[in-house]
């Protein structure tokens, strides 16, 4: 059994490349044995000087080496952004792949209301196959306007990780989706899931799901108010915390490589009595 001492997982909230709210929060130990917990968490992760914020978040990674890095940002792009045929015919007589298994999703629903048309210059597989079980809030499309330049920045960091020698895979999950997952399978309050972004009781159910979380036994030690006090230092630790559920099987796996290479997002899938403990042979 590996050393729960130097068990190590990240969680990156990712922002805007001119913004300084990208946050990155550590956590060492293991769910099963009890000793989760927030070991660092930087925040304000924005250009100094002449440094860039990515040359800072890679620096971060560089250093940490953590065993399994989260980030809450699409990896990959829909299937018309990352297309290279010379013509367009439309939709409708595309020979993609992707394109045909997302027609396909959208007519094994058929009697469903649509939330949106498809469309994919802004939507993957994914997000089309979650279409139908998640409230719309939580949908907005992988190339949107709010998400496109996240998406091109978390690529580009994905290949400067690839530039070390011992490259660091990125895996990507949904904070919004993540959430809701914890709340529909741990049988919490439902305003936790919904209301951790609000203004006003934002803070509070911040604070109540991490109180949740330490009194289940998932994690252990202080509660950091870099974490309770922001969205982003939340949603950084919420990311973290998947990547620690991720390296213990306890997260929802692609079907198959063709889910994977189009884009996969991560989420807690606790199918069994959690935690888990670990036990030494």
């Amino acid at each position: 059994m590996q050393d729960a001492r130097k068990v190590k997982v990240a969680g990156i909230h990712l922002a805007g490349p001119n913004s300084n709210k990208t946050t990155l929060v550590i956590m060492t130990g293991r769910l099963g044995e009890g000793n989760l917990k927030i070991a660092s968490v930087y925040d304000r992760i924005g250009a100094l000087q002449k440094l860039f914020s990515d040359d800072r978040l890679f620096d971060l990674l560089r250093t940490q080496r953590p065993d399994r890095v989260m980030i809450d940002s699409p990896l990959t792009v829909p299937p018309c952004v990352s297309c290279v045929r010379p013509s367009c015919p439309g939709v409708n007589a595309c020979e993609d792949i992707a394109v045909a298994y997302m027609q396909m999703l959208v007519e094994s629903h058929q009697g469903r209301r649509r939330k949106r048309p498809l469309n994919p210059q802004t939507q993957r597989i994914w997000d089309v196959k979650e279409w139908f079980r998640w409230q719309p809030s939580l949908q907005e499309p992988t190339y949107s306007a709010n998400k496109a330049p996240l998406v091109v920045r978390a690529m580009t960091l994905q290949k400067r990780l690839n530039s070390l020698a011992e490259p660091i895979q990125l895996r990507e999950t949904s904070v919004p989706h993540a959430m809701s997952h914890l709340v529909e399978q741990l049988h919490l309050d439902q305003d936790l899931a919904y209301e951790y972004r609000a203004f006003e009781v934002g803070r509070k159910r911040r604070l109540m799901h991490l109180q949740a979380m330490s009194e289940r036994g998932y994690i252990t030690g202080a509660i950091d108010e870099a974490v309770v006090g922001s969205v982003e230092g939340f949603s950084a630790y919420m990311a973290a915390f998947v990547a620690a559920l991720d390296l213990e099987g306890l997260c929802t796996r692609p079907q198959n490589s063709f889910y994977l290479e189009q884009g996969w997002v991560y989420l807690p899938e606790l199918a069994c009595e959690f935690p888990r403990l670990h036990t030494s042979s």
